[in-house]
């Protein structure tokens, strides 16, 4: 089945015509012609949270369906996952907001999991948002996850899936974190998230979040909300 894709804003309009050669150089592995085409969105204004959502994610999603179907070999996702990583890495200096919250998130992949663009992507747009955004990596261990916590206190956790077969780490890992921080926001996504949220167990404080989009709406509310605190 395909993976839906979320209406375009009009602000983004401009990746509706450079989505397919994007996603052609991302499967012939052409970096430099991913970096163009980037390059090319920026020029015509599209904000960076659009170029995550509606190319970046676009994109990896449509190549991790191109796997999961056995059209594409394991090399040619891993490549496209590496392309974009970088492009991440290049646009990361553009993306951190001046002023702080003085919010912290900690983000982990759920143990299985070995994808991390999704994951950084979210660090990213909490970034924009003037948070300090901890990536745990790829196959976090659920143990080293909530020693975390322990020890950073955090605002928010975050928890990544992309593939429905880890949805017993989910759960696990969720268990784990809400046994030693009950009130503690806890935030799930992924392209696997979309198909497990009837499987969470039912809490005020769990939210399963289907984008970047949702994720940018959550963290403008929940700053905005009477209890956010910090800032310079």
């Amino acid at each position: 089945m395909a993976t839906a894709i979320p209406e375009q804003p009009a602000s983004a309009a401009p990746l509706a015509t450079l989505y397919p050669a994007f996603l052609d150089a991302l499967l012939a592995g052409d970096r430099r012609h991913c970096e163009a085409l980037t390059d090319q969105a920026l020029a015509a204004r599209v904000a960076i949270l659009d170029l995550y959502q509606h190319l970046f994610q676009r994109a990896l999603y449509q190549v991790g369906d191109e796997w999961q179907h056995n059209r594409i070999s394991v090399g040619v996702e891993h490549l496209a996952t590496a392309i974009v990583e970088g492009l991440l890495n290049r646009l990361y200096p553009q993306i951190i907001a001046p002023r702080r919250s003085g919010r912290r998130i900690v983000i982990g992949s759920v143990e299985g999991e070995l994808h991390q663009v999704g994951a950084k992507m979210a660090c990213d747009v909490f970034e924009m948002h003037g948070w300090e955004a901890l990536y745990l990596g790829a196959d976090t261990p659920t143990d080293e996850l909530v020693r975390t916590l322990r020890a950073l206190t955090p605002d928010a956790v975050g928890l990544s899936l992309s593939v429905t077969d880890h949805v017993g780490a989910l759960l696990t890992a969720i268990a784990a974190i809400r046994t030693g921080f009950p009130e503690l926001p806890l935030l799930i996504g992924g392209q696997g998230s979309r198909q497990v949220e009837t499987a969470l167990p039912p809490d005020p404080l769990i939210h399963c979040l289907a984008d970047l989009d949702a994720l940018d709406r959550f963290i403008l509310q929940h700053d905005q909300s009477p209890t956010a605190t910090g800032g310079d």
